[in-house]
């Protein structure tokens, strides 16, 4: 075995990892992935798997119980980026797709350990292992007036798989990449909707009806007639079902949104409206943040963290995702299509040491490819020990026993990343490994990504609660994120094809779980294409008086749908 059993060291003790989930909690850290800002958690509505109990309402705000009665009135403004704008088909990432949760809803939403329960689907039914059913709810209207229906879910399909059979030939949707188990679908009635997969995917309530992925997601439901009066150029103006609607986006400076006063869910949201403001300055947005001219920051630098912890105006909240900051290795070509290399690599990393270092403690440092916030963790599985004399037995296993030379490649936009590579680097000049550190536009990097052009690289990935919708998907054949995808011609990738193909055959948690658990063990023994440093902590501060807010599991994502402003 590649790997070792031995419990990792956090905040100087050993502990194991329930303890260092248990420590994390009193920087702040929410249970699975779900923070309460000035809220308690109610019981989660979990369906079982096929089958979601009807009527069932599944959106955070449901799911919380306030402790004090909500006020509803005033503007939230929070510190964004800047935007690309609304289209979910066509988002350029994560800083389009933290504000979709406030504007659209989607078919399927999670619960806090990532399983698919209803939203705008009620209910469904998988009848056989490749028919899903939905039943619709009733009453939800668009922004502009329109009804929510099953027709408008297959405008929806179409517009992403086959966008000339409703008048837009020339439009390139990215989100089709998540639909491409659908093999045909059909109205039923105005409230049922029928889809026809390919074959058995146990992961397409997750990738093919939600909302949950950053940012091309086909589960979110834009309005058909919008679509129609904006000549399908929902970049400049969104409309869907969701809390808010649209007022105002200028390019680089503000997005403002209003309270939709139609919206389904009865009460919420509290809130007048919403406010970004592009503020690309951490230390003038710190100074707003402050003054009170910024309510919301979920951009702050680390170096932040004690001013935040300091001012008794400000609380500070960071939840456990399934997000990562990962060192790839391009195992296509040397040095590292030599296992006993890469496994070198591993062994002479210290995680946690980049972990206290790099982010102050505030993110547990990784094992496997699953955190606590994904259904499929398995707490049995372990990481590589930092063990110095393993590291340079597999020099000498893979044929360098006087170490080798390789570059990371980083993008200069993240200094986090940049100064993780710099003690990585120094880590490795233990064991003879000498490195180099390139620091590369993002832009380029992912075009050198896609061209294999790189030894190594340490990138963030946003990750997924759903194993097949991304941190093990990128590896699998199956997967449309073509840059990261191994070719499948050696034995362990066709292994881990395999068992990734198990995994999402059926719709069962426990079958899936247990095939995953497999995959990850045999990636953890190969030390297969990644070393995973740390599991990403979604982090914002907020004023005190701002209360209500709940993160959704293993995302960036904003949801702003239950909070309130105590006056």
């Amino acid at each position: 075995m590649g790997y070792g059993e031995e419990p990792r060291r956090y905040w100087g003790r050993k502990l194991s990892r329930r303890a260092v989930l248990r420590s994390g909690l009193r920087l702040g850290m929410g249970i699975a992935g779900l923070s309460l800002v000035g809220c308690a958690a109610a019981p989660a509505v979990t369906p079982t798997p096929g089958k979601a109990p009807v009527g069932a309402t599944p959106t955070p705000a449901a799911r919380v119980t306030p402790t004090a009665a909500p006020t509803a009135g005033g503007t939230l403004i929070v510190r964004g980026n800047s935007t690309q704008g609304f289209d979910p088909d066509n988002a350029t990432g994560g800083a389009d797709a933290y504000r979709f949760p406030n504007v659209y809803n989607s078919l399927t939403a999670v619960d806090p350990v990532g399983k698919s329960i209803p939203e705008l689907a009620e209910s469904w039914e998988t009848p056989d292992p490749t028919t899903v059913v939905l039943k619709l709810k009733k009453g939800v209207k668009f922004h502009d007036g329109t009804d929510f229906n099953a027709q408008a879910v297959k405008f929806n399909y179409d517009r992403t798989l086959h966008p000339d059979q409703i008048g837009y030939p020339k439009f390139k949707s990215k989100a089709a990449q998540h639909l491409v188990a659908v093999k045909s679908y059909e109205v039923v009635d105005d409230y049922t909707f029928k889809i026809i997969l390919k074959g058995p995917s146990g992961s397409f309530l997750y990738v093919g009806t939600g909302g949950q992925m950053a940012s091309d997601a086909p589960g979110w439901m834009v309005s058909p007639a919008g679509v129609k009066k904006l000549d399908n150029d929902l970049l400049k103006q969104g409309v869907g079902t969701g809390p808010f609607e649209f007022v105002e986006w200028l390019m680089d400076e503000r997005v403002s949104v209003k309270k939709f006063p139609g919206y389904w869910e009865k009460g919420i949201p509290y809130l007048d409206g919403i406010k970004w403001l592009v503020i690309p300055d951490s230390t003038t947005a710190m100074t707003m943040l402050k003054s009170g001219e910024v309510m919301w920051d979920n951009w702050f630098d680390f170096k932040d963290l004690e001013t935040i912890k300091a001012d008794p105006n400000l609380n500070l909240v960071l939840i456990p995702t399934a997000g990562t900051v990962t060192l790839t290795l391009n195992q296509k070509k040397p040095p590292f299509n030599n296992t006993a290399l890469r496994q070198a690599v591993w062994y002479a990393i210290d995680r946690d040491a980049i972990t206290k270092v790099v982010y102050k403690g505030t993110r547990p440092p990784a094992e496997a490819w699953f955190p606590s916030t994904s259904w499929a963790y398995d707490a049995s599985l372990k990481g590589y020990p930092v063990d110095l004399d393993k590291a340079r037995a597999k020099l000498k296993e893979g044929g360098k026993p006087d170490g080798f030379e390789f570059t990371i490649k980083i993008a200069s936009a993240f200094p986090d990343w940049v100064q993780a590579a710099e003690i990585m680097q120094a880590m490795l000049a233990k064991v003879n490994i000498k490195t180099k550190v390139e620091l590369v536009e993002r832009a380029a990097m992912s075009t050198q990504r896609a061209e294999g052009n790189f030894e190594a690289e340490s990138v963030g990935w946003s990750g997924d609660v759903e194993p097949a919708a991304d941190l093990l998907g990128i590896h699998s054949k199956k997967s449309a994120r073509g840059p990261f995808v191994l070719d499948g011609e050696d034995p362990v990738t066709k292994q881990v094809d395999a068992l990734m193909d198990k995994g999402d055959s059926t719709f069962n948690l426990e079958e899936r779980k247990a095939a995953y658990k497999e995959v990850q063990k045999l990636m953890l023994d190969q030390a297969y294409h990644r070393l995973i440093l740390t599991y990403e902590t979604s982090r914002h501060a907020h004023h005190k008086k701002v209360k209500g807010y709940v993160q959704y599991p293993g995302r960036f994502f904003s949801s702003y749908r239950p909070v309130w402003i105590q006056k």
